[in-house]
């Protein structure tokens, strides 16, 4: 198994297990496909192709319509893109944007099967804070470069889709009932020590569950990540944070692309009133200062519930699909208009916080990076 990213033909990704039982929780069991429902999917063929046809065929045996099916740009389409402007011209993305919105005005359901991160269009995002359908993000690893690390990882991720689901809901609801108007205190042996107020917050609900039903009996307006649900499922989330005050600490962070050492943010009003970090610290100041917009806001706590994605031992910076697994906190800096939220920037960083403790009202709900048991 290998890939080469930058040739215009890719190698065939593939990784040995039951695609036709996945297929049937994704179409069954989590979307719960009803008869004559309209489905668009967003595939790369050369990313798990036996996937994409499994799924095609559970689609019909559900009785829906597969209205379309949207391949991943290769990078010869991509080169050839970008030499024409495709990607530059505001007028051209604008009638690209208005088709593909066209195209789901007919959708009930949209399904996002695996791809190479780097050559996705990122249209959609935009489109589902709209639309009335529903839709999986079925990413898996986004850059599968390393053989052992993808196999490892691969491995992981088909165990973490077979879980107790009943038992997930029923310990997201438990800590989303602890979390709201609670004040909560972050603090980790780096040096984070950072307090913010969850009042009345709504919270998105990562438990596998995309159905009609559920999706539109909880979704928020507005919010793109209420319409659709992560496969492997495991996160709670919500942007509906105040009084942020204290300090955020991450080692080993890269901003910008750079490597920058330990990174610190400084919080108080609830907005960030400082960054600095270890290493090229002049650089960290002039990205930040061409930040535009609500650059200066947590945009979005994150805090990951599944029992079967694990960190793997020796591998700190290896974050198990995104930072759902069991005690992860996620806190993403900025932009938060794809979750509801009501702040728009430039920019959008994730931190991951992976030995920390968490209370909320002096109650401890992660201790040293587990979820305490109640």
């Amino acid at each position: 198994m290998s890939t080469n990213r930058f040739s215009s033909t890719a190698q065939v990704l593939d990784y040995p297990c039951d695609w036709s039982k996945i297929a049937n929780l994704i179409v069954h069991q989590s979307l719960k496909v009803q008869p004559g429902e309209r489905v668009i999917i967003h595939a790369d063929p050369t990313y798990f192709p036996a996937l994409l046809e499994q799924v095609r065929i559970e689609i019909v045996r559900a009785g829906a319509v597969e209205l379309f099916t949207a391949m991943l740009h290769s990078t010869g389409l991509e080169a050839a893109r970008r030499s024409l402007r495709r990607r530059e011209d505001p007028e051209l993305t604008v009638m690209e944007d208005r088709a593909m919105a066209d195209l789901f005005d007919l959708a009930d359901i949209y399904l996002w099967l695996p791809t190479r991160w780097d050559w996705n269009v990122g249209q959609t995002e935009k489109i589902l804070e709209t639309w009335k359908g529903r839709s999986i993000h079925f990413h898996w690893v986004i850059y599968p470069d390393d053989d052992d690390l993808f196999g490892t990882l691969s491995k992981m991720y088909q165990e973490a889709l077979f879980i107790d689901y009943p038992a997930l809901t029923a310990h997201q609801e438990s800590l989303i009932s602890l979390l709201r108007n609670s004040t909560v205190n972050i603090n980790d042996p780096a040096g984070t020590d950072l307090t913010f107020r969850l009042e009345d917050a709504h919270f998105h609900r990562g438990n596998g569950d995309a159905s009609k039903e559920f999706i539109n009996g909880y979704a928020r307006p507005g919010s793109a990540r209420d319409r659709e649900v992560e496969l492997p499922a495991g996160a709670i989330r919500t942007v509906d944070i105040a009084d942020a005050h204290g300090q955020l600490v991450c080692a080993n962070e890269t901003f910008a692309g750079r490597p920058v050492g330990t990174l610190t943010y400084q919080f108080n009003g609830n907005r960030i009133i400082g960054v600095e970090s270890q290493h090229n610290n002049d650089y960290v100041q002039a990205m930040w200062n061409l930040g535009t917009g609500d650059k200066d806001r947590i945009g979005e706590f994150n805090l990951g519930v599944s029992p079967a994605l694990i960190m793997l031992p020796g591998k700190e910076k290896v974050i198990p699909y995104f930072g759902y697994g069991d005690g992860v906190i996620r806190i993403s800096l900025g932009d938060n208009k794809e979750s509801g939220g009501p702040y728009a920037s430039s920019f959008q960083h994730w931190l991951f916080l992976t030995g920390a403790t968490l209370t909320a009202d002096d109650r401890t709900i992660v201790e040293n990076g587990k979820l305490v048991d109640r």
